[in-house]
């Protein structure tokens, strides 16, 4: 006969309470207990059943992921990498993600996330937003669902949601600074769509190093390799020494048409992606990136909410609370020394 929580807790001499919080990864536990319950309940055979726990504590074990960036969503490599550190985090908690696509059908988002949040027992729901205005118009749609937004800008809570703000401007002042140290200042930019906030904190960081802002050293490639290989198109003209585009996809664009043009990758002209994608290790030559930890992200909307539904919906909806996770610079093979004598103004 199977096990039932109470007999395993009586057989190894712990409260059925702290077999409760190693399964479930709530409450005070102490890592060793909770490895010593995990082991034994191996050895034993016990599991815990958790979708009758989940009826009793009303729980569905679903959690929304929501995003709105492109037309094509789907082709967004930093969403799917993102995702499937939300989907791992959740396994964690035995938590499971349910994925929605938005942004192709504008105007339609508030109508689709209202009827997801209804409509889906979710316990609760996160939202990847491109800018302030849009993400406040999801979280009017989620009702009473708990939401965690995920926002590349900064992000200021107007209500009860968790905000988990990353703060890309670390990682480009970093750049930055590192490509200067190496002799760099005539750096260019390729930003994307939504990127205003990164233009504004490369603009920032070339100006606190006294370096000048050329307005010919700055294209727009909205998305695609092919718009990073045609913004670089225009940026080689006015003879950059480095260039830090908004994606890692436009910078393979970039390094793609630098090659095309016989231009020296990074003898001639460094380049530097953003998102620190997993095929940016494997490029010829490698591609230094900025780094975003989404990792650390991941487990931070995930625990937050759960420990939002946790405290219980009266009491967890009365405060919001904000997480800045910051960003940082991956050097790899595309920079190097600024051995040219382009850093004059043409």
């Amino acid at each position: 006969m199977a096990l039932d929580i109470k007999s395993f807790s009586q057989s190894i001499g712990v409260s059925t309470a702290t077999v409760s919080r190693a399964f479930s990864g709530n409450g005070r536990i102490s890592e060793a207990t909770k490895e010593r319950i995990l082991e034994e309940a191996k050895k034993a055979g016990f599991s815990p059943n958790i979708h009758a726990r989940r009826l009793n504590m009303k729980k569905t074990g679903l959690i929304g992921l929501y995003y709105t960036f492109a037309d094509e969503p789907i082709f967004d490599y930093y969403i799917m990498e993102l995702a499937q550190e939300l989907i791992k985090a959740a396994e964690m908690r035995d938590y499971a993600i349910h994925l929605e696509l938005g942004g192709s059908a504008k105007g339609k988002d508030v109508d689709r996330l209202a009827e997801l949040t209804r409509g889906h027992g979710l316990d609760g729901i996160i939202l990847v937003v491109d800018g302030r205005s849009s993400g406040l118009k999801l979280l009017k749609a989620v009702h009473d669902c708990p939401a965690a937004v995920i926002s590349g800008m900064p992000w200021t809570p107007v209500g009860d949601e968790i905000a988990i703000e990353l703060d890309i401007r670390s990682g480009i002042h970093e750049a930055v600074k590192e490509l200067a140290k190496l002799g760099h200042s005539r750096i260019g930019f390729i930003r994307g769509t939504a990127d205003e906030g990164k233009l504004a904190a490369y603009k920032e960081a070339l100006e606190e190093l006294g370096l000048i802002v050329d307005p010919r050293l700055i294209a727009k490639g909205p998305l695609s390799f092919a718009d990073g290989r045609n913004a670089f198109n225009q940026l080689a003209a006015h003879s950059p020494t480095a260039v830090i585009c908004s994606t890692d996809v436009l910078a393979l664009g970039a390094l793609n048409e630098a090659q095309r043009l016989g231009i020296r990758v990074p003898e001639d002209t460094s380049i530097v992606g953003m998102d620190d994608l997993a095929f940016s290790a494997f490029t010829t030559p490698s591609l230094s990136s900025i780094g975003i930890p989404r990792q650390q992200m991941a487990k931070t909307a995930v625990d937050c909410l759960l420990a939002r539904f946790d405290m219980g919906k009266n009491l967890g909806r009365r405060a919001s609370s904000k997480h800045v996770i910051n960003t940082f610079f991956v050097p790899r093979s595309s920079v190097c020394k600024n051995e040219t004598k382009k850093n004059s103004i043409n």
